[in-house]
């Protein structure tokens, strides 16, 4: 075997090994699917105190590489929602008041007031990313949908910067907020199907 044949099989290795980590500390966090009833329970306890005690953080980035209709894909985006709601408070406002009067501009006060508001959003993904969440799941993803929708078609650009502490692939694509918008929509049909793991 060559260099380069070995290299595949490591990186092969590699990919694999982190998926299962990335699946094994999404389940728990969020145990749902036919994966969280195949994980080692000792392997999710020692997640649950290692996010305890050192924050979701640690995990998270596990997540990056995972696909959209993924638990682990999906919680990469809610993370990154939720910090961006946290970093970045005047831009997420600014942005929330511009769909606001927009709406109101045009005599929908009604879609206005049900667009939920930044802090809801982000409450409710701190539970998540804490393993303490016992809501309605695909609600959540509905409302990040819609939350991200509504601000992406004000502003279409997620993270500006490939400097930005959030610069990723996710939130530095074309449309990054409509994009993931769409991915949360997706994901909370997966999870009413009992698919999303």
């Amino acid at each position: 075997m060559d260099d380069a044949q070995i290299e595949a099989i490591e990186g092969e290795a590699d990919v694999a090994y982190n998926s299962e980590l990335a699946h094994t500390s999404a389940q728990a966090l969020l145990p749902m699917g036919r994966h969280f009833r195949e994980t080692d329970r000792d392997a999710v306890a020692r997640v649950q105190a290692l996010v305890d005690s050192e924050g979701v953080d640690v995990v998270a980035e596990s997540w990056v590489r995972s696909p959209e209709d993924s638990l682990p894909g999906i919680l990469w985006r809610g993370y990154l929602l939720r910090e961006w709601i946290r970093r970045e408070p005047d831009d997420v406002a600014r942005r929330f008041e511009a769909v606001v009067t927009a709406l109101r501009g045009r005599g929908d006060a009604g879609e206005a007031n049900s667009i939920p508001k930044p802090g809801a959003i982000r409450q409710e993904w701190d539970l998540v990313l804490a393993g303490a969440y016992e809501g309605d799941f695909a609600a959540l993803l509905e409302s990040s949908a819609t939350f991200a929708r509504h601000l992406g078609e004000i502003e279409a650009v997620w993270i500006e910067a490939d400097t930005h502490p959030l610069a990723t692939e996710v939130t530095r694509r074309d449309s990054a907020l409509l994009a993931t918008a769409r991915e949360f929509f997706v994901a909370a049909t997966l999870v009413e199907q009992g698919r999303l793991e």
